[in-house]
C-alpha cells in the first residue's frame, strides 16, 4: 500500500525490486488480452484488472503519485519472437483530472533493445507483454516482513517500502496457466508449492498462522472464460491448524460482483486426493472428473484448485460463465 501527499486514502501497488536499482512500482501490464482495454474515461481515471496480472493502475494516481517528486518512468516490451525492448524516460509527470493527464513531462530518453524487424512490429499489438514502470517507495507489511512484488519476505530483502502505513496484502493462491499442477496432495498443500509470480498455493500452516494472528478480510479476483472480471469479498476470513484439517472455520459477510460461492464452504475441513475430510461419501478431490482441493462439503460450490482449464474449475453463479475460468487470486488483509 501507498499513500501519495494529497490522496484521500492509501491504495496498492505492485511493487517490483527484479531491478538491481531498488523499488519500482508497476502502473500497466498487458500479457495476455484477458482484460479489455478499450474503456471509457472513468475507468482509465480509476485503473481497472489485477494488480498480479493484467491493469492499468489508474489516472488519478498517477498524477498524485509523478507530482510528489521527480520520477523515472520504464516501458520493457518483448516481441512474440522474444526482442526485447527498453526504454527508460528521467522525469515522468503527468496533470490532474482539471487539465485531462496531459503529459507534462517525459524527461530525456534513453534505451536499451534489440531491434526487430519491421514485419516483427506488426505483431505487437497482439503479443506484447509490457511493463511499465516508475520508481516510488510503498508500504506493505508491518512486524518485520513486506511484500516484495507477491511474496512476503523480511524487511531487510525488499527495498520497496516506507516506515509509513500497517497493512498487510498477502495473496495466497493465483491460477494464471495451466503450468502448474494444482492436483497435489495433503503435503504439498500444508507446505505451499509453486511459483509466487504466477501459479502457487502459498500453504495451508502459514494461511493458518496468517489468519490468526489478527481479524482478516479476504478479496477473491476472478475472470470468467470470456475475459470479464469479478471479484468477491468477506469482512471476515479465518483457517484452524492441521489438527482440524486445516478447517474453513470463518467465513464472513459477502459483498462484490461475483456471487457468493465461498459462505457454502464456511466450517468445512480442508480435503486432497489422498486425505478425505469432506461431508460427501467419496472424496471430492478424486471423485468423478474431479482433480482438486478445496474445503468441501458435499462436494462444492467453488473450487479455485481444480484443473486450469477444466470443466470443474469454477465458481457457482459467477455471472456469464462460471465454469473454465482464465483467472484467480485468494489475497488477505487485516482489518
Amino acid at each position: 500500500m501507498i499513500k501519495p501527499d494529497g490522496y484521500p486514502d492509501p491504495f496498492e501497488v505492485y511493487c517490483d525490486n527484479t531491478d538491481s536499482s531498488g523499488g519500482w512500482t508497476v502502473i500497466q501490464r498487458r500479457t495476455d488480452g484477458s482484460i479489455d482495454f478499450r474503456r471509457d474515461w472513468d475507468s482509465y481515471t480509476s485503473g481497472f484488472g489485477f494488480l498480479s496480472h493484467e491493469f492499468w493502475l489508474g489516472n488519478e494516481k498517477l498524477s498524485f503519485l509523478t507530482n510528489q517528486k521527480k520520477y523515472q518512468l520504464v516501458f520493457e516490451i518483448t516481441t512474440s519472437s522474444g526482442y526485447l525492448i527498453r526504454v527508460s524516460y528521467d522525469h515522468f509527470r503527468i496533470s490532474d483530472a482539471f487539465s485531462h493527464f496531459k503529459l507534462v513531462n517525459l524527461g530525456n530518453y534513453s534505451g536499451k533493445n534489440t531491434v526487430p524487424r519491421v514485419n516483427e512490429l506488426v505483431k505487437l499489438q497482439e503479443s506484447v507483454r509490457m511493463r511499465t514502470v516508475l520508481m516510488v517507495k510503498s508500504v506493505f507489511v508491518p512486524m518485520g516482513f513486506f511484500m516484495k512484488g507477491s511474496d512476503c519476505v523480511p524487511r531487510e530483502q525488499c527495498g520497496c517500502y516506507v516506515s509509513e502505513g500497517q497493512t498487510i496484502v498477502a495473496v495466497f493462491q493465483r491460477r494464471v496457466d495451466g503450468s502448474q499442477d494444482f492436483y497435489l496432495g495433503w503435503n504439498s498443500y500444508k507446505q505451499g508449492f509453486g511459483n509466487l509470480s504466477i501459479n502457487f498455493w502459498l500453504g495451508n500452516d502459514k494461511l493458518y498462522y496468517l489468519t490468526n494472528q489478527k481479524r482478516y478480510e479476504i478479496r477473491i479476483d476472478l475472470v470468467n472464460r470470456y475475459g470479464a472480471p469479478y471479484y468477491a469479498k468477506f469482512d471476515f476470513f479465518r483457517t484452524n491448524d492441521e489438527s482440524d484439517n486445516y478447517r474453513l472455520s470463518g467465513v464472513g459477510t459477502y459483498s462484490g460482483t461475483s456471487g457468493d460461492a465461498l459462505s457454502y464452504h464456511r466450517n468445512q475441513q480442508f480435503t486432497t486426493k489422498d486425505r478425505d475430510n469432506d461431508g460427501y461419501s467419496y472424496n471430492c478431490a478424486s471423485y468423478y472428473n474431479y482433480k482438486g482441493a478445496w474445503w468441501y462439503d458435499n462436494c462444492y460450490y467453488s473450487d479455485l484448485n481444480d484443473v486450469y482449464g477444466a470443466y470443474y474449475f469454477y465458481w457457482n453463479n459467477l455471472p456469464g460463465s462460471y465454469y473454465y475460468l482464465k483467472f484467480t487470486e485468494m489475497k488477505i488483509r487485516p482489518i
